[in-house]
């Protein structure tokens, strides 16, 4: 990842690099999500890291707070975890892109009206 962010850095230094506005744009983005994944596999290798350390330490010693910072570090780990799931699933080129909604309900019905009205707040949001 790092060997990738530094050639498309290389590319960027190059004269010609900002004469095709499509191309440095796709690049562009290109570093800033290589940039977020690794920030992201950083913090989540750090965490991993911790929560050995404190295993270790609990090992030799039975301490209270450090098993409740160690719970902690597994909550934030498995949340972490979650983000990453969901960010692989919308991981399609497609996916980035906007999307239009219309939400509709039937004449007369008050019931599909109300669940409409639900749902675009809950878009909205």
């Amino acid at each position: 990842m790092g060997a990738r962010i530094e050639d498309l850095n290389q590319l960027i230094s190059q004269s010609t690099f900002w004469d095709n506005s499509v191309t440095y744009y796709q690049t562009l983005q290109e570093i800033e999500s290589l940039k977020a994944k690794k920030k992201q596999y950083q913090r989540s290798h750090f965490i991993i890291e911790e929560i050995k350390a404190a295993l270790e330490l609990l090992e030799l010693s039975a301490d209270e707070e450090l098993l409740t910072e160690a719970q902690t570090n597994l909550t934030q780990l498995q949340q972490e975890l979650e983000i990453v799931g969901i960010q692989q699933l919308l991981s399609s080129p497609c996916d980035q892109k906007g999307a239009f909604l219309t939400i509709t309900a039937e004449v007369g019905s008050v019931d599909a009206e109300d669940w409409s009205s639900m749902l675009l707040r809950l878009y909205y949001r």
